[in-house]
């Protein structure tokens, strides 16, 4: 009786999805002037002169505190998946151990082994269902973040009367091939910017001190 591998843990992949995803989905381009023109009072950009930020979203996200708290969620879900699935693996392999002692073609081992089988089943099935869930999982508090600190983005852009916050991304160029290496040169959007525009503290700070303000309501 062979034991199958059905469940792997999919954390560190999943945080390199998760890390893609954070540079290539929130291209951010606020186009605010537009907005501001139909306020009374408002100055154009024109006779004011074109107002730009950017915001770096992968250090926004890897330094937000409801981020790191969802984290440690995912984590500890995880941790009860693979302690079920282990239970269940040193079942099965008990078991085996026992059906090993019976007779070959004996009533009782046919039926231990049908039962081995089953229980076989139920295992890669438990296992996918908890691969999916926390996939599913990883994928919606990704996305209610992502519209949380676009929001948060746009806010800002509006008070302050930006035309334009553009995503900085600072890809790492090590690279294993060609291909990869233009991959990440290809989504490095903004190659040059002075600090002054550079707006990622401000909408970080702003996210975290929301977050510390609802926790402490709880």
């Amino acid at each position: 009786m062979k034991l199958k591998k059905p469940f792997k843990s999919h954390s560190r992949k999943l945080k390199v999805i998760f890390g893609v995803l954070a540079g290539f989905t929130c291209l951010c381009l606020f186009p605010l002037n537009g907005v501001q023109a139909k306020e009374p009072g408002a100055v154009s950009s024109a006779s004011r002169g074109l107002k730009v930020g950017v915001v770096d979203l992968n250090a926004v996200f890897e330094k937000y505190e409801k981020r790191k708290a969802f984290d440690t969620q995912l984590k500890e879900q995880e941790k009860q998946y693979q302690k079920i699935i282990a239970d269940k693996k040193k079942e099965l392999v008990s078991l085996n151990e026992k059906i090993q002692l019976l007779d070959l073609g004996g009533e009782v081992r046919k039926k231990e082994e049908e039962n081995f089988e089953k229980k076989n089943i139920e295992l890669e099935s438990y296992a996918k269902f908890a691969e999916k869930n926390l996939a599913k999982k990883y994928k919606d508090y990704f996305e209610r973040l992502y519209t949380e600190v676009c929001k948060e983005i746009e806010d800002i852009g509006k008070r302050e009367q930006y035309d334009l916050i553009i995503k900085k991304e600072e890809p790492e160029l090590h690279s294993g091939g060609i291909a990869e290496l233009q991959f990440k040169v290809g989504i490095k959007t903004v190659l040059y910017h002075s600090d002054a525009v550079n707006i990622t503290n401000q909408v970080l700070d702003n996210l975290n001190k929301k977050y510390s303000e609802v926790s402490k309501g709880k």
